[in-house]
Order: structure tokens, then C-alpha cells, then sequence
């Protein structure tokens, strides 16, 4: 769904807490009370005029912070998020430097983790990510 789409579904409340300027903020409470799916399109073509001035990564940031307020801190990243990351981008090297920072981590249960995060379906990468890091915490506290 593009943004343009977004702006007209999310509360009022919402859109305030966004500090868009008054003409944006105008035109999308216009665009919301349209029913015509034509018209709808009409004024969605108006909004994305509108923003077309702004910096839409930083709009989408702050609607991200005020629909999802925890899921923000949770991107701070550790110790152990980071080597999550570098394991799954990388290759057989990482493992060895993880490895070798971290002499007691057990190498086949960290391997088969890695293996089901890299290949966990959509519906249960999840799981297996958090399982992976979990792993990488423990040995990381191990030693």
C-alpha cells in the first residue's frame, strides 16, 4: 500500500501526532470523506502532490514510532543482534571468528540454528531468529 493510501486509513489522532503542514492535513481530511472510488483516486493524486515536497522516509519513521511504539526500541541493537546479523549475511568466516571468540559456544546447535533462520518460512522466521539469538546470548555469556 503506498503512503498516500496509508495517511487517509490511519486514526486522526495519528495523523495530528504526524505535525504534517496545514494544506497536506487539509487534503487528506478531504480525500477521507470522498466515497466515489474515482474521486478517492482524484484526491489520493492530490495528496501525493502535497508530499511530494517532503521527506517521506522521515513521515514514515515517525507513523512507525506512533503505530508501534516498542517495536522502535527494540531496534536498538546488542551484542548478540549484531552477530545474528553478520552470521546470517555472511559466510563460514564469521562462523569461525564467532567461534573463536567463543570457545564454548556449541558449534552444531549454533550451526543448525543458523541453517533453520536462513531457510524458516515466512511464518516462522520469527521463531527461528529469535531462537538463534537466543543461542548467540548464551554462549556469548558462556565464554
Amino acid at each position: 500500500m503506498d503512503f498516500a493510501k496509508t495517511l487517509i486509513t490511519i486514526s486522526e489522532r495519528q495523523l495530528l501526532r504526524l505535525e504534517l503542514s496545514e494544506d497536506v492535513l487539509r487534503v487528506i481530511q478531504d480525500t477521507r470523506l470522498i466515497t466515489s472510488p474515482t474521486a478517492r483516486g482524484r484526491g489520493l493524486r492530490l495528496i501525493r502532490q502535497e508530499l511530494r515536497g517532503l521527506e517521506l522516509s522521515e513521515l514514515r519513521d515517525r507513523l512507525e514510532d506512533l503505530s508501534h511504539p516498542s517495536t522502535r526500541a527494540r531496534k536498538a541493537s546488542t551484542p548478540a543482534d549484531e552477530w545474528r546479523k553478520r552470521l546470517l549475511d555472511g559466510g563460514e568466516a564469521e562462523f569461525a571468528e564467532f567461534l573463536a571468540q567463543y570457545a564454548r559456544a556449541e558449534r552444531q546447535h549454533l550451526r543448525t540454528l543458523l541453517r533453520n533462520a536462513r531457510s524458516a518460512p515466512a511464518a516462522s522466521k520469527n521463531k527461528a531468529l529469535s531462537a538463534l539469538t537466543q543461542a548467540l546470548r548464551d554462549a556469548m555469556s558462556a565464554g
